[in-house]
C-alpha cells in the first residue's frame, strides 16, 4: 500500500546537518511516510548516513547518483521514486517541528485533497535566534478554505521555496512538473505548480526550521557566474506566463518580483563581487527589457526607484546610492598601531605552536611539532607559554613567553600557527598566514556555546584554515557547532599516532618507570569529574592490579595501561586505539547531556554503579569475547583516521603544501602497541 507522503531529500556537502534533519523526520508521530534520500554524489559522506539510516528504518530508501547533478536534478530523480500521496521536499539542514506531518495530513482530510497545502515555516540562526516568516499573518486572515492563486496572490509573495508546500503527487504527474537545472531553481516550480493548481489549502501552522547558516548555504556561499543563472530561471518564468494567455494577468506581479529579487542578489557582496557588479546590472538590464510588459511603469516606492534604475539601466545612479549609503568604517588606533608593528615580510618557515590555553607541551601540536623536526627540519618551531607554565617546556624546546615582546614579533611574522585551542581574540591574522586547529578530543558531551559572545568566539573561528579531525563523526559536529569556511582534513589525532606504532618493549619501558611490571594489571581511571577511590578499584581488580589516574603526557599512560575505566571522557575514544578493555561506569546520577547515547554504542562493557563496576573488574568480565565484539564496533566508529601517521599527513599537507598524502591505513592492517599484562598471561 502507497504511504501519505514521500519526502524527498536531496544531499549534497550537508553532512552536519543530515542526522538532525533525518531525526526531525522519523521521529514523526504520523508515521505513514517514506523517506526518499537522494546522495548527489556527495564527496562528505552524506550517502554514508543514508545508507546507514535506511539499514535502521526501512521507511527510508536511498538513490545514489553517479556524478553531481545539482539540487534541482537531484530533486527530479528523488520525485521519480516517490510512491506517497502527497509529495514534500526537504533540504537536508533543514527540519521538521514535532507533530507537522500529522497536522498536514489533517489539513489535507480537512480540505478534501487540494493540489496543494502550503504551510509556514521560521527561520533558525546559528546563535540561536528565531525569526518567523514576513507574511505568516496571511494564514489566519486569509488560509480558510481552499482557493486559487489568483483569488488570494498574497501566497505568491512568499519566499519562492519548494519546502514549504505538499504536494498531491497524482497533480504533478499529470502536467509533468520538474525542477530545472542551476541556482535558483525553486522560482520557476513555484510559478508553475501554484498557477496551476486549482485547489490550494494552506496550514497555518510552523512546519519546517529553516536553517540559516553563519557561512550560507550553497547560493548564499558562493559567488561568481553561478548566480547569473537567476536571470536564466526568471525566463523560465515569464516564458510560462506568457505561454498562456490566462495568465496575462500575472506578468505585471511576476515582473516586480523577479526584479525585486535580482535587485536583493545584487546587494550581497557574497554571491556578486564587487567587480562584477557593473555586469550583473547591466545583465538584469537587459532581462527587463526581455520581458518588461507593455505600459509598465515603477511605483513611487525606494522599491519602485530601483526598479526603475534597473529598467533604465542607470548604474552611475545605482552604484552612487550604494556608496553613500555605507557607513564610513575607521579602524581603531590599536590594531592601526599593531599592523604597522606587524607589516614586515612574514617568515615562510616560522611555525608558532600553542597547547590547551599556553600551558602544556601536549597533544596533537606536540606530535606535529615533532614530526615537522623529522620531516621538515628547515621549519623553525617556537612555543607559546603562559609565565607561570614555563617548566611545561622541555630543555631545547624554543619558546616565548604570552604576552612578551617576542610573542607580539612571534605573532606578526609566524606563517603557521598550530594550536588545540584558539588563539587569543586580539590577534590580527595577516594575509598569508595560516592558521591550524588540532582539536584536542572526539566530542561526546555535547559542544555549548556561550549565550554571549558567540560572535566573538566566531570571529576567532574564521581565523581557522584547517581543522584536523579523527573520524567522520567528530567531522560532523565540528562542522555543525562551528560554522565557517574552514577545511576539515580527516587525517587522524597525530598525539595518537605513538598508540599505533610503539613496541612491546617501548611498552615495557614506560611500565617500569613507572614501578610496573609484566605481571601487574594496570587499570587507568579517567572519569570526567569527581570518581570513586582508586584503593577500592585496585583491591576489586586484585592482588596484582595497580591503578593510574590521567596526568601529561596522558599517552605514556595509556600505553602502560591494560584496561581503562572511564565514564562521558573523549579518552575513550583515544584508548580504543590500542584495541585493550574498556569499561564505562555511568549512572543515571550523573547522566550527562551526549551526542549519542554511550550505553547503547559502549566500547566495552557498561556498569551503571560502583558495585557493578568492582564485579567487572573482580570477574574478569571487562576482558570477555562479548565486550571484545562491542570494542571492534566502536573503533570501527570513532578510530577511522587514527593509523599511526596522521602527524605526517599534517605535516606534509599543511607545512609543506603537499597533496599527495598518506593514506589511510585500514582499521584490520594495523597493529596497536601491545598490553604487556595480557601478552604475559597469554
Amino acid at each position: 500500500m502507497a504511504p501519505k507522503f514521500s519526502i524527498v531529500v536531496p544531499c549534497h556537502a550537508s553532512r552536519a546537518w543530515l542526522r538532525p534533519c533525518l531525526d526531525s523526520v522519523l521521529g514523526q508521530s504520523f508515521t505513514d511516510f517514506e523517506v526518499i534520500g537522494v546522495d548527489d554524489a556527495d564527496p562528505d559522506g552524506s550517502g554514508r548516513i543514508l545508507d546507514e539510516y535506511a539499514a535502521a528504518d526501512p521507511r527510508v530508501r536511498v538513490l545514489h547518483l553517479d556524478e553531481n547533478l545539482g539540487l534541482g536534478p537531484a530533486r527530479n530523480a528523488g520525485l521519480k521514486e516517490c510512491r506517497g500521496e502527497y509529495v514534500l521536499f526537504l533540504d537536508a539542514d533543514d527540519t521538521y517541528s514535532a507533530g507537522s506531518l500529522a497536522a498536514i495530513a489533517g489539513r489535507i482530510d480537512d480540505t478534501d485533497r487540494p493540489d496543494i497545502v502550503m504551510f509556514d515555516y521560521e527561520r533558525i540562526f546559528w546563535d540561536g535566534r528565531v525569526l518567523g516568516s514576513q507574511r505568516h499573518e496571511a494564514f489566519a486572515r486569509e488560509g480558510a478554505g481552499v482557493f486559487t492563486a489568483a483569488e488570494r496572490p498574497i501566497f505568491l509573495t512568499f519566499l519562492e521555496v519548494v519546502w514549504n508546500k505538499a504536494y498531491r503527487r497524482a497533480f504533478l504527474t499529470r502536467h509533468g512538473f520538474a525542477f530545472t537545472s542551476g541556482f535558483y531553481e525553486d522560482a520557476p516550480w513555484t510559478y508553475s505548480t501554484m498557477l496551476t493548481a486549482e485547489r490550494i489549502a494552506t496550514l497555518d501552522r510552523i512546519v519546517v526550521h529553516y536553517r540559516q547558516h553563519r557561512t550560507g548555504g550553497n547560493i548564499h556561499a558562493t559567488s561568481g557566474r553561478r548566480q547569473w543563472d537567476i536571470f536564466d530561471q526568471y525566463d523560465r518564468v515569464h516564458a510560462f506566463i506568457q505561454s498562456d494567455p490566462e495568465l496575462t494577468g500575472w506578468r505585471r506581479f511576476a515582473f516586480d518580483r523577479s526584479l525585486d529579487h535580482i535587485l536583493a542578489v545584487l546587494a550581497k557582496p557574497e554571491r556578486i563581487d564587487a567587480d562584477d557588479r557593473a555586469e550583473f546590472f547591466h545583465a538584469a538590464h537587459a532581462f527587463a527589457k526581455r520581458w518588461k510588459p507593455e505600459g509598465y511603469s515603477t511605483d513611487r516606492t525606494a522599491r519602485g526607484f530601483k526598479r526603475w534604475l534597473v529598467v533604465h539601466d542607470d548604474y552611475a545612479t545605482y552604484s552612487t546610492l550604494k556608496l553613500s549609503a555605507r557607513m564610513l568604517q575607521v579602524p581603531s588606533p590599536r590594531k592601526t598601531v599593531g599592523k604597522l608593528l606587524r607589516r614586515g615580510k612574514l617568515d615562510p618557515n616560522l611555525v608558532a605552536y600553542g597547547s590547551y590555553s599556553f600551558q602544556q607541551y601536549a597533544g596533537n601540536p606536540r606530535a606535529i611539532y615533532e614530526q615537522a623536526a623529522v620531516l621538515a627540519p628547515h621549519l623553525r618551531g617556537v612555543w607559546v607559554v603562559d609565565g607561570e607554565h614555563l617548566s611545561a617546556i622541555p630543555e631545547g624546546v624554543e619558546y616565548v613567553v604570552a604576552g612578551s615582546p617576542a610573542y607580539e614579533k612571534l605573532l606578526g611574522k609566524a606563517t603557521y600557527f598550530v594550536s588545540n585551542t584558539n588563539w587569543p581574540k586580539d590577534l590580527d591574522k595577516r594575509e598569508g598566514q595560516i592558521h591550524l586547529q588540532t582539536q584536542h578530543g572526539t566530542p561526546l558531551t555535547t559542544v555549548r556555546l556561550p549565550a554571549e559572545g558567540q560572535e566573538e568566539l566566531m570571529r576567532e573561528v574564521d581565523r581557522w584554515d584547517f581543522n584536523l579531525s579523527s573520524n567522520r563523526y567528530s567531522s560532523e559536529i565540528w562542522e555543525r557547532t562551528y560554522p565557517a569556511y574552514f577545511e576539515e582534513l580527516e587525517y587522524g589525532y597525530p598525539r595518537n599516532d605513538r598508540l599505533l606504532t610503539a613496541t612491546l618493549d617501548e611498552v615495557r619501558a614506560i611500565r617500569a618507570r613507572l614501578g610496573y611490571d609484566d605481571s601487574h594489571l594496570v587499570v587507568l581511571y579517567a572519569p570526567s569529574g569527581d570518581g570513586l577511590d582508586p584503593g577500592q578499584l585496585a583491591l576489586a581488580a586484585g592482588p596484582n592490579a595497580r591503578v593510574l589516574l590521567p596526568k601529561a603526557p596522558v599517552e605514556e599512560l595509556m600505553l602502560a595501561a591494560d584496561v581503562l575505566v572511564s565514564d562521558y571522557s573523549s579518552i575513550t575514544f583515544d584508548y580504543a586505539n590500542l584495541d585493550r578493555p574498556i569499561v564505562l561506569h555511568v549512572d543515571d546520577e550523573h547522566r550527562q547531556s551526549t551526542y549519542f547515547d554511550v550505553t547503547e554504542f559502549s566500547p566495552g562493557v557498561v556498569a551503571r554503579s560502583a558495585a557493578e563496576l568492582f564485579d567487572v573488574l573482580r570477574n574478569g568480565t571487562f576482558a570477555a569475547p562479548e565486550a571484545a565484539k562491542h570494542r571492534q564496533l566502536y573503533r570501527e566508529k570513532f578510530c577511522e583516521f587514527d593509523d599511526g601517521h596522521a602527524a605526517e599527513r599534517v605535516v606534509r599537507r599543511v607545512l609543506l603544501g603537499e597533496t599527495d598524502v598518506p593514506a589511510i591505513v585500514p582499521l584490520a592492517d594495523r597493529t596497536p602497541a601491545p598490553s604487556a599484562y595480557f601478552v604475559h598471561n597469554g
